[in-house]
């Protein structure tokens, strides 16, 4: 009867059992379902997060109803042979008692090769969803913010305040033996509660602009669910080699890290039960674990007294300046140089490091991180080519024409790098004067870059004026940082690159600069030519003016000459006329008359004619001359005077 009455019992537990799971099942789908719907508005990575521990709550619950059901099956499969055997039927239970009796086999399989492949199944599973958030993270241009944040709020503590219910509902009930598995389902669903009251708040936070909160509660989900994934593939592993006991308990998905905290006894008796497991035999009950066990808490107490005290021990290292603080007043006048000091011991005592040798570094105008988060540095920069992730514009003058009445303006876009560092002599400016430093000095940087741009030529600066506006911005930006008292020193400005904004006005201002640099070559061209041909011209204009001059002279000479020879013949004519006459028409016969052939006749013997042709060279020499020739003419011309 007693044992009929325990039979009833497992299958009443198992039934349990399977109605528990099954409302797990179905409010861990239901909440998975809130998640993946409402994660338009919600518009929280934290919140988005706990889609995977309600994936793993999911899974356990469907184990752990298959478990209930076969046990219960196995139950009444138990309470069906007791009554085949007070009815003494022999045969039936000798001859059927493979076919009809399976369910006890099926359990014990299932409890023996189940909870190897959840273990698989929940790694794979935390594996893949972690890799999809991951990428999709980097692959996102704009960070999700919430639409509505305390709605968003209040659905996320409702669904923690539900889990955390049904959590400790779990782990309490998992006291049982039947309900062992209960226990690591209860620890997830505590886990996410307590993930989603994280979550709660970092939703609530953005209601004060702090979104920082949400980033850093994603981190936490990120990190917390990567290391349980990590513990199941070690459980995986570790269980083929751990020593085996007579009694097993624990499933290997069960995390030992979350029943450190979430199993009944205290951290102490689960410590000891997770090493009587591991290694297969009572360790608890050893001298040296008892010993342990007594003395820890005063070891750890002494340890952590110890390390309070060396917080009183600070160093200034190399490059530093330190501020020594004691009650939250600064106890020195001067700022402590490199080496070690003692102060009061945290948190009434405190040593802040200022790095006055590190530069640090701000960027203006350019936002070098491209959509996928990746840091962009193009190697070439092209006006027509984006080539950071985003460029602020600014408002620059342009050249001002006779027909404009007022002066044109432009837009420009232009990144500056500034390099600065902590001034030695204002050390206490830059650690108690402003927060937040490299984030006000960027916005006196771009006011000062803002105000400045709108006074200079937009042509100029960006050609022959750029060492002029870097070192006129370099005192601007510095002297405003003394004003606001940042104790900062600018150690340099540089304009990385200035030009039209690339989306539209950089390709018609590149043929307006195309054409201007045309205009200029055309000029330049022109110089060119007008420096070769004007001293040609000069040296031309010169020679000819002597030539003109030394005609003037020649011909004014001539001139003069021609009237003292005129003079001198009409003297000469009147002295005598004949001769005058004479000599005056021979030098007509010898100078104009030189090329004619010229005949004499006498006045008295006409017939008697001699040729003379002086055009043939004279012979001077006798052994040149042709006398046979010459005799043979001379008879000739005998002959005939004789005749």
């Amino acid at each position: 009867m007693k044992f009929a009455k325990n039979i009833q019992l497992k299958i009443d537990e198992s039934r349990q059992l399977e109605n528990l799971s099954l409302l797990v099942a179905i409010y861990s789908f239901a909440v998975w379902h809130v998640i993946f719907w409402t994660s338009r508005w919600t518009g929280s990575d934290s919140f988005h997060l706990l889609l995977l521990p309600y994936m793993i709550i999911f899974i356990l619950s469907i184990a752990t109803y298959t478990l209930g059901f076969f046990g219960r099956k196995a139950a009444i499969e138990e309470e069906d042979r007791l009554l085949l055997e007070k009815r003494k039927e022999k045969k039936a239970l000798e001859s059927g008692e493979d076919v009809l009796f399976s369910a006890a086999r099926t359990l014990s399989r299932y409890k023996k090769y189940c909870p190897y492949t959840i273990s698989m199944l929940n790694f794979i599973i935390i594996a893949v969803t972690l890799s999809v958030f991951w990428y999709l993270w980097t692959k996102r241009v704009d960070v999700p913010f919430p639409v509505k944040p305390p709605q968003a709020a209040f659905i996320s503590i409702v669904m923690a305040l539900a889990s955390l219910f049904f959590g400790i509902f779990c782990i309490g009930q998992s006291r049982e033996k039947n309900f062992r598995w209960l226990r690591p389902l209860g620890g997830w669903i505590v886990l996410t509660s307590i993930l989603g009251f994280l979550a709660t708040f970092a939703i609530f936070m953005y209601r004060f602009d702090l979104p920082v909160w949400d980033r850093i509660v994603k981190e936490i989900i990120f990190m917390t669910t990567a290391v349980l994934g990590i513990e199941l593939l070690l459980n995986f592993i570790v269980e083929f080699y751990r020593p085996r006991s007579m009694i097993e308990e624990r499933p290997i998905f069960e995390s030992r890290l979350l029943s450190l905290f979430t199993e009944p006894g205290g951290v102490l008796k689960n410590i000891s039960d997770t090493l009587d497991y591991q290694f297969g035999f009572k360790v608890s009950r050893t001298w040296l674990y008892s010993f342990f066990e007594k003395s820890i808490i005063p070891l750890i107490i002494a340890w952590l007294v110890v390390l309070w005290l060396f917080t009183c021990i600070s160093e200034v290292g190399p490059g530093e300046a330190g501020i020594r603080e004691n009650f939250g007043k600064i106890a020195d006048v001067k700022p402590l140089s490199e080496g070690i000091y003692f102060n009061l011991p945290w948190p009434f005592g405190k040593m802040t490091r200022i790095p006055v040798n590190q530069i640090q570094e701000i960027t203006i105008g350019a936002d070098r991180m491209d959509e996928k988060g990746e840091l962009k540095t193009p190697e070439v920069i092209l006006w027509t080519v984006q080539h950071y992730g985003k460029e602020e514009r600014y408002i620059v003058a342009s050249e001002k024409r006779a027909v404009d009445k007022e002066t044109p303006v432009s837009f420009l876009s232009a990144s500056f790098v500034i390099q600065y560092r902590a001034r030695a002599d204002k050390v206490f400016d830059f650690a108690y004067r402003n927060y937040d430093i490299p984030h006000l000095l960027k916005t006196i940087s771009e006011r000062e870059i803002s105000k400045y741009l709108v006074s200079v030529d937009m042509l100029k600066l960006m050609s022959v004026d750029k060492d002029k506006a870097v070192a006129d911005l370099s005192k601007r930006i510095q002297a405003s940082a003394d004003n606001m008292s940042l104790g900062v020193e600018i150690v340099s400005l540089n304009l990385h690159d200035v030009h039209p904004p690339v989306d539209e006005v950089a390709p018609a201002f590149e043929e307006v600069a195309s054409a201007r640099q045309e205009k200029e070559a055309s000029i330049l061209n022109a110089k060119a030519y007008e420096n070769k041909i004007l001293p040609y011209a000069i040296a031309e204009a010169a020679q000819r003016i002597r030539s003109a001059d030394t005609a003037r002279k020649n011909a004014v000479s001539i001139s003069k000459a021609e009237k003292d020879r005129f003079d001198k013949q009409i003297l000469a004519y009147k002295t005598m006329p004949e001769m005058f006459k004479l000599r005056t028409y021979l030098e007509f016969l010898e100078k104009d008359c030189g090329d004619t052939r010229k005949i004499v006749v006498g006045d008295n013997n006409t017939n008697n004619i001699y040729i003379f042709n002086f055009e043939e060279k004279a012979r001077m020499d006798l052994l040149d001359a042709d006398l046979g020739a010459l005799s043979d003419e001379v008879n000739k011309k005998t002959d005939n005077g004789g005749n």
